[in-house]
Order: C-alpha cells, then sequence, then structure tokens
C-alpha cells in the first residue's frame, strides 16, 4: 500500500511540474441585448451599465459589437488601475452612432473613447457593446 502511494504522489507530483502556471487575461465585455431597428430614425442614446474593472498595465485591442459583427477600433497601452467603462448606442438617421468610453479614477490620467458607425441589418434584438482584449 505505501507503494501506491509512493507512486501516486510522485506521478501527481510531475503532473503539476507541466501543468502552465500562467495564463493570458481574458477578453473583458460590457454587452446590452434589446430590440433594434434596421432603419433608426434618431431618438435617445441607449447605454450599457457603467462597469468599473482593473486593468493590468499592458496593450489592449478595443473594439466595438453589434450583432455577429465585431470590430478592433482602437488599439491601446493602459496602465494598471480601475476605470469606468460603458458603451452607448445613439440611434441616427439610417445607422448607429456607437461609442465606448474608459475613464481611468487614476487622478492625472485622460479618458479614452472610441467610436464608429454601425447599421443593423434587419429590425430585432441584438446584442451589442465593447470589449477590451489584453494582448499580453
Amino acid at each position: 500500500m505505501k507503494r501506491i502511494l509512493t507512486t501516486l504522489v510522485v506521478a501527481l507530483g510531475m503532473a503539476a511540474a507541466v501543468t502552465p502556471s500562467a495564463t493570458a487575461a481574458d477578453t473583458a465585455w460590457v454587452l446590452k441585448t434589446q430590440y433594434l431597428t434596421s432603419n433608426p430614425n434618431g431618438g435617445a442614446d441607449s447605454c450599457t451599465e457603467s462597469r468599473r474593472i482593473y486593468l493590468g498595465k499592458g496593450s489592449y485591442n478595443w473594439g466595438l459589437r453589434i450583432g455577429g459583427n465585431q470590430w478592433v477600433t482602437r488599439d491601446m497601452a493602459l496602465g494598471s488601475g480601475w476605470y469606468r467603462w460603458q458603451s452607448c448606442l445613439n440611434p441616427e438617421y439610417g445607422d448607429y452612432i456607437h461609442t465606448s468610453t474608459l475613464v481611468p479614477e487614476t487622478a492625472g490620467w485622460d479618458p479614452a473613447a472610441t467610436s464608429r458607425s454601425s447599421v443593423v441589418s434587419s429590425s430585432g434584438s441584438h446584442t451589442w457593446g465593447s470589449f477590451l482584449d489584453p494582448r499580453f
């Protein structure tokens, strides 16, 4: 019995030695699902919940998503710290202006934004928002 336990402990130790100790950070999202019309005629902005997020120092792809489409709209370097993050959709005449803002809580750091116009091909329930994809 002692020999079986020794073999098991050695095998587990070897398995732990080959397990990666660090993984890349996951992509973060702020999303909202709502009814969108394919041909808006203006109206009030709609925004995701504001999210407080801690981001590590490094380079990020920042992008926007609407329905099944997503685009990297900005590549940026960020310092470590807490941020407030939100996306808004402003219906224009025939399309939507999609804007995402990132406001650092660190005094003296500038806020950032990314934006693009988006077209919804068919009216219905769509998920939209923005993402931050760490490149480290």
